[in-house]
């Protein structure tokens, strides 16, 4: 575990009332200070000429590697990450979902076109396989065609070293003997075999705890997983999902599947967001359909998860449309009207900040059906727009523009 300002400090001349108390020779104005510092690794631990030879111990143990980040190309890595849990901090790299191809395949060219022709969006953000899992004995000749496409290649052994077992002792020790040889660009390939998904799970979990919390340098390096051919599409979905959320690095898929793997971004998306950093949109007004003056006019946070929602179904209306999109820190409608972050008043210098009444001759606001409690308050911030009450879910707009019909071009 990485140690604290606090656990630091109580090591240092200030916490034991020494008569070296706040020296200022490492450069800061107080012990406390310089444990702090260190804590974020903002400084050298040598800097302190009174940091007991305990402190320094501790203090290289829990500043060793938790899992090595691993360069699979020049635009993708893997591993690096730093927690077991996503809350605690976040998870650093995106699990790498890779693509089997062989490349004696007769169709290896049509295949690989599908691959990198296939892209899906979600929430504002594009995804793709992140990288091509290629066997058979043509290697020189289909790695020059994946690579020319733009797509990764694993395995790759000019980079790094793939080390396989079907055990976790196997595993183990077979990546000790790899370190004795001075080898450190390391990928761990956890064998499936016959074993079931629950079982892979305990093994990757083993892994990232040898790995994350006792730094276990053997263990300390990304894993891979490939799903066995004997599984069908869905037991290859659900068993691929337990891998994204039981610390697979990377995953490598038997078949290229549209399906498959709009499924596996999907949640993967969900799991490596930044808990601290919720996705979010630019405030403004948002055009669609090239909207008239008497287009309905919309309102809601810049969550992106909301907007998107919104955006997609006003996006299928035959009518055009425009979006008020209020500053919210990136919170959903409830949630920012709870946390004082979706009020009338914001609401008000939004829409004259953005300068609506100069884009419409419409005077309504269609405001979101859970926050119906508001009209009054928003109708009296803004007396000169008519407050609507929408509807309750995103999929409900298209309806409800039908229901306005005539009140709206």
């Amino acid at each position: 575990m990485e140690l604290t300002g606090l656990q630091i400090f109580k090591y240092l001349p200030a916490a034991k009332k020494e008569e070296s108390t706040n020296c200022k020779k490492c450069g800061c104005p107080t012990c406390m200070a310089f444990a702090l510092k260190l804590a974020k690794k903002q400084i050298e631990i040598e800097k302190c000429p009174c940091v007991p030879e305990e402190l320094k111990e501790k203090f290289a143990e829990s500043s060793k590697i938790q899992q090595h980040e691993i360069k699979l190309s020049d635009s993708l890595v893997t591993g690096g990450e730093t927690v077991m849990f996503r809350h605690d901090k976040t998870f650093v790299n995106r699990t790498v979902i890779a693509v089997h191809l062989d490349s004696e395949d007769k169709e290896f060219d049509i295949k690989l076109e599908k691959i990198k022709n296939y892209k899906t969006e979600r929430i504002g953000e594009c995804f793709k396989p992140d990288a091509v899992y290629l066997t058979g004995t043509n290697q020189k000749t289909a790695q020059n065609k994946i690579k020319n496409a733009g797509i990764s290649v694993i395995p790759d052994s000019d980079l790094y070293t793939i080390v396989s077992a079907d055990s976790i002792s196997e595993l183990e020790k077979n990546a000790k003997k790899l370190l004795e040889q001075g080898k450190t660009d390391i990928i761990l390939e956890l064998e499936y075999g016959h074993k079931s998904v629950a079982q892979i799970a305990e093994e990757l979990t083993y892994i990232r705890r040898a790995a994350i919390l006792n730094r276990y340098e053997p263990l300390t390096y990304p894993v891979m997983v490939k799903l066995p051919q004997t599984l069908d599409k869905l037991q290859a979905c659900a068993a691929a999902s337990v891998l994204i959320c039981r610390y697979a690095n990377i995953i490598v898929l038997n078949d290229f599947d549209e399906a498959l793997l709009s499924t596996l971004f999907t949640l993967r998306q969900s799991i490596y967001t930044n808990p601290q950093k919720p996705l979010q949109v630019e405030p403004k007004i948002y055009e669609f359909n090239d909207p008239d003056r008497n287009a309905p006019v919309f309102l809601t946070t810049n969550f992106a998860l909301t907007y998107f929602a919104v955006a997609g179904e006003l996006e299928s209306l035959q009518c055009g449309s425009y979006l008020v999109v209020t500053p919210s820190d990136g919170m959903s409608v409830l949630t920012a009207w709870s946390a004082d972050k979706f009020t009338a008043d914001l609401v008000a210098k939004s829409v004259r900040d953005y300068e609506l009444a100069k884009k419409v001759d419409n005077r309504s606001i269609i405001i979101p059906g859970l926050l119906s409690h508001m009209k009054d308050e928003l109708q009296e911030a803004m007396p000169e727009w008519d407050i609507v009450v929408g509807t309750i879910e995103a999929c409900q707009i298209p309806e409800f523009i039908k229901s306005k019909e005539g009140v709206f071009s």
